[in-house]
């Protein structure tokens, strides 16, 4: 009953962390971020180390190789490249080790430590001499008097302690920042983050134990395959906190999405020929993808209105801003807003272009840089019905006819 319960929750988050980890490649194939890459790496890892303990597929690689207690030192290095795997990740969360040479640092300061435990990991495994039955997760207890086999585990053990030290205290760093890009869901994913980390050291503390006490005949085999299920634990929060980021960056793009979709009528509508042709027919379910799709849609339309964009609408949202009767306004997104509509007006209703030399200074807001321009579009877009781009398109209108119809400012 025992052992069917570790195989059934071994089988359980292999299969959770082979089907997430796919999905992860996949959209690291459509966009190469080293923060999916990893991801992605660390989910078929921790599908490997889960697989490689069940009793069947732990006595094939054994028979396969003619090395019966090879798994073990297979499970035993998968362990330490998932725990170097939330090592990085947490790094590239923090703000001075993101990228660049800090992060190029970072990795040359930790590759011997895990490079140099695996090979030193190989060479105990090889030098020691095997007898008696090939038992998962039962390596460390079975062999607790082989010199090779203690000193394989306690450097094993030294080393994702040591590890799983650094990636807490990363994640302990990051959230005591308190960066700007620290948004409440981001927190709340890297707390539960070095929780799952931290599971680690618990199984590290257990192996131990069942270690020493069968070096002194009592057996504790129960402990060490018990131990097993802290890992198990870690990888499921692990994977809830990594995925919970994901859900929550496709929620707000389905939301930004949506939210775009008066802007893109105002500078699409009148011009159907800037809509991009349809993707692959699965493209339609990736959020991600269609709101690219608007985002440069909208780019193109509005680059499409500029002939009969003038700086009258601009100056009169500024006009009313100074004469506070709106409170708390983003100025540059209402100016655009009241600009953009102002054009989409005077082109649909038939109007000629402004003159070249009406000296329209560009559509606020265009200078914004690119990692700002989703969320500046959003709040122009939610500006188009407020009331002083409202008011503001009445301004103009009040001047002479002759030049509303020219569109000098």
């Amino acid at each position: 009953m025992w052992h069917a319960l570790l195989s059934s929750v071994s089988l359980t988050v292999a299969a959770v962390s082979l089907a997430l980890g796919t999905v992860k490649a996949l959209a690291a194939r459509r966009e190469p971020a080293l923060v999916l890459k990893l991801t992605a790496s660390s989910l078929f890892h921790s599908a490997a180390l889960f697989l490689l303990v069940t009793p069947a597929v732990y006595h094939a690689v054994g028979e396969l190789t003619g090395v019966p207690h090879l798994a073990a030192l297979l499970i035993d290095c998968a362990a330490l490249l998932r725990v170097g795997h939330a090592h990085l990740l947490a790094h590239l969360w923090h703000p001075p080790d993101r990228g660049g040479v800090p992060l190029r640092r970072k990795v040359r300061a930790w590759a011997p430590l895990y490079g140099g435990t695996l090979v030193v990991l190989t060479g105990l495994f090889a030098l020691t001499d095997f007898d008696g039955p090939a038992r998962p997760l039962l390596l460390a207890t079975d062999h607790a008097r082989v010199p090779q086999i203690v000193a394989l585990y306690v450097l094993y053990l030294l080393a994702l302690s040591a590890a799983v030290t650094a990636t807490v205290l990363k994640c302990r760093s990051l959230l005591a920042l308190g960066a700007p890009g620290l948004t409440p869901e981001l927190d709340r994913s890297v707390r539960g983050f070095a929780v799952a980390v931290a599971l680690d050291l618990v199984h590290a503390v257990c192996l131990l134990v069942a270690m020493a006490g069968a070096a002194h005949g009592r057996g504790l085999d129960a402990l060490a395959e018990g131990a097993w299920l802290t890992t198990a634990a870690s990888a499921l929060l692990a994977t809830h906190s990594l995925v919970r980021l994901s859900v929550h960056a496709r929620r707000q793009e389905r939301r930004d999405y949506f939210a775009l979709r008066p802007l893109w009528q105002t500078v699409v509508g009148g011009d159907p020929q800037l809509v991009l042709t349809p993707g692959l027919a699965w493209d339609a379910l990736d959020t991600r993808i269609a709101l690219s799709r608007r985002l440069v849609e909208i780019r193109d339309g509005a680059r499409g209105l500029r002939p009969w964009m003038t700086g009258t609408p601009a100056h009169a949202v500024a006009q009313l801003a100074r004469g506070g009767a709106h409170p708390g306004v983003d100025v540059v997104a209402a100016q655009a807003a009241a600009t953009l509509l102002y054009a989409a007006g005077r082109r649909g209703a038939g109007r000629p272009p402004a003159p070249a030399d009406s000296g329209f200074p560009g559509l606020p807001g265009e200078d914004v840089p690119a990692a700002g321009e989703r969320a500046h579009l959003v709040l122009v877009a939610r500006y188009l019905d407020h009331p002083i781009v409202r008011e503001a398109l009445t301004l103009p209108c009040r001047r002479p006819r002759a030049m509303c119809d020219s569109g000098h400012a």
